[in-house]
């Protein structure tokens, strides 16, 4: 399936247009089921999307109650540090809006991470039933790396590889640390796989994950088996700039204007 490039003029009008369409999402998704299931992105843009949503329209028009909660990845960190993707999330959307807790389900940074990425795959297999073969979130949402990776699928670690695990412990010896995170088969197989982009210092990163699949771009990995894939991205990210010199530059791609 073709991936849907969007482009606003700006990061606040890509926030503003990937909100509007996550509340049509959510109302199309709980139309057909009871409950809509969304993996979190941790990075800068993805927090400017929550903090959209955590304001009007969107904080009282979503059925938020009915909204399930987890996350793509997580760093080995406590809740409460500046760097834990949960507690970027709580700040920017999740205190503000009517969820039930009981149906958020964050990744225990502060364990193990061999015990962390075990029991959140325990987490995943209850909510999505002992049948599943791989997960099925509604929607995943994605950031995207300088060097091309996203949740914490790092160019040459081992997860990248990792065929039958859902949730793995993944050493970063270029960071020389472990992160918490989703396998690609785990993404792959969501209905939904939005990026989140902004700003012109992801144009390469941007260009090499859509030119065709690099485990040295671990974005690239990213085709969903039977879902949708959507970049939400701002001009500096399509052209390096906020100006459009050319709308030739993309005729492979499907583009939408916000």
């Amino acid at each position: 399936m073709a991936d849907d490039v969007i482009i606003s003029e700006t990061p606040e009008a890509q926030a503003e247009r990937a909100a509007a369409d996550f509340a049509a999402l959510v109302a199309d998704v709980l139309q057909r089921q009871d409950r809509m299931t969304v993996a979190l992105a941790g990075g800068q843009t993805p927090e400017s999307f929550y903090a959209r949503l955590a304001k009007e329209p969107y904080k009282s028009s979503i059925p938020w109650a009915k909204v399930w909660i987890f996350w793509g990845d997580e760093r080995c960190v406590p809740k409460d540090h500046p760097e834990s993707n949960f507690r970027m999330a709580s700040e920017a959307l999740l205190q503000y809006v009517p969820l039930n807790s009981a149906h958020v389900f964050r990744m225990r940074g502060e364990d193990p991470p061999p015990v962390a990425a075990r029991e959140y795959e325990k987490i995943l297999r209850e909510t999505f039933g002992a049948a599943a073969v791989w997960p099925s979130f509604d929607i995943i949402l994605l950031g995207l790396g300088t060097d091309g990776h996203t949740a914490s699928l790092i160019p040459g670690t081992p997860a990248l590889i990792e065929g039958d695990k859902w949730v793995v412990g993944n050493v970063v010896r270029s960071l020389q640390t472990v992160r918490i995170t989703l396998t690609m088969e785990s993404i792959n197989h969501a209905r939904h796989v939005w990026f989140l982009v902004t700003g012109a210092k992801k144009t390469a990163a941007f260009q090499r994950a859509r030119e065709r699949p690099d485990p040295a771009c671990p974005a690239s990995l990213v085709k969903p088996e039977k879902g949708e894939l959507r970049w939400y991205v701002d001009k500096e990210v399509v052209y390096g700039r906020r100006e459009d010199p050319s709308v030739e530059a993309w005729p492979a791609a499907r583009k939408r204007s916000s």
